[in-house]
């Protein structure tokens, strides 16, 4: 009788706590969904990804992210993003390094014609199927984040921060990009022209995460704090700022993708970044680096480099809508560098990018010294 009543009683626990795990297992599951906010502007950027806090308090602005699987997007995600737009979205927004979502701006179209859709830098931008996206008549707008000039940048940046030496660190796998070659061949034509010492420096894997500052300093052994120094990957970001603490030298681009996030680990500041808008973070940041000298020696963009395209696109969007502006009025060349320039406090140079059926532009960003 007791065996039996033993068995009674697993039965009933395994009956209780069996469905309980399942129900675990689709939460998790469900994490990796894409979300489905919606709003006049209804933005989709990759997980992780950081934007103003501005921009998540505003009730007229939907940010939503997708997740990040391991692979490119497919029609049942598009389906998903699809089925969230409704006659409350004005505009939709998708930003992301994946391809597979070109799909969502005809399905959109044909739902409701009167969305204004936006690329703001996707995957398509960036490998073979470019030509297609450029000729996509449902996509209103696209924003192509400019990836192969950022020493270009750097050193026009570091002029500004009156550096006098210039060195362009890479990571040595990296000797063989032929974007890379152009990017540094061209920074040092601009060093030259201007007057500016160049060098560059390999870096070994092994030297990633340490014993990087040390061979920065070996570089330039006289008036370090002279030298502007341009990780030329998002991997060298963040030894090279633990160096400038240590050295003094310049950044004048951190270049991490994220360089509010780093700057708030290394700064202890990761409060303020998460609750503060970006304007009153970088005032943070300003008054940190200040205090150990190191003001106007770094420089950045601390909501995130891919977040600039959505940004500049809920800039433009209000105040086209605040004016009664057309679309034609909103997007010129003009138009992006005066929204970039007055709300984002960013320099922003929009480059033609071919033929398209809509307003597509290359964006070359100048980040924020601090």
């Amino acid at each position: 009788m007791f065996k039996k009543l033993v068995s009674v009683v697993l039965i009933t626990m395994l009956v209780i706590f069996i469905p309980g795990c399942s129900n675990d297992k689709s939460v998790k599951s469900d994490n990796k969904d894409i979300t489905n906010k919606k709003a006049e502007v209804t933005v989709y950027l990759p997980e992780g990804q950081d934007i103003d806090n501005k921009y998540k308090d505003d009730i007229n602005i939907a940010v939503n992210y997708l997740p990040d699987n391991g692979k490119d997007f497919t029609q049942k995600d598009v389906n998903a993003i699809v089925n969230n737009i409704d006659k409350h979205v004005k505009v939709l927004v998708i930003s992301t390094e994946k391809s597979g979502l070109n799909d969502v701006f005809k399905k959109v179209k044909e739902k409701l014609p009167g969305v204004i859709t936006v690329a703001g830098d996707m995957g398509e931008m960036h490998n073979d199927n470019l030509g297609k996206l450029l000729k996509n008549p449902d996509l209103d707008v696209g924003f192509r984040l400019e990836k192969n000039k950022g020493g270009q940048t750097a050193v026009e940046m570091a002029e500004q921060m009156n550096a006098k030496k210039f060195l362009y660190l890479y990571v040595d796998n990296a000797k063989e990009n032929p974007d890379v070659n152009e990017d540094m061949n061209e920074a040092q034509a601009y060093c030259n022209k201007n007057g500016i010492e160049f060098s560059k420096l390999a870096v070994s894997s092994e030297d990633i995460n340490s014993g990087l500052a040390e061979k920065i300093k070996a570089a330039s052994p006289d008036n370090i704090e002279n030298l502007a120094v341009y990780p030329g990957s998002s991997d060298l970001s963040k030894e090279t700022f633990n160096g400038a603490i240590k050295y003094f030298y310049i950044i004048p681009d951190l270049n991490s993708g994220q360089d509010g996030k780093l700057l708030s680990e290394k700064l202890n500041l990761k409060k303020e970044y998460e609750e503060l808008s970006r304007v009153l973070y970088d005032k943070k940041v300003q008054e940190k680096l200040s205090k150990i000298n190191m003001d106007g020696k770094i420089a950045g963009i601390s909501e995130g480099v891919g977040a600039v395209p959505a940004e500049l696109t809920i800039e433009i969007a209000k105040y086209m809508y605040e004016r009664n502006y057309m679309i034609e009025e909103c997007y010129t060349d003009a138009s992006v560098k005066d929204r970039a320039n007055r709300n984002l406090d960013l320099s922003v140079l929009p480059e033609y990018i071919g033929s398209s059926s809509g307003y597509i532009k290359n964006l070359v960003l100048s980040p924020r010294v601090y």
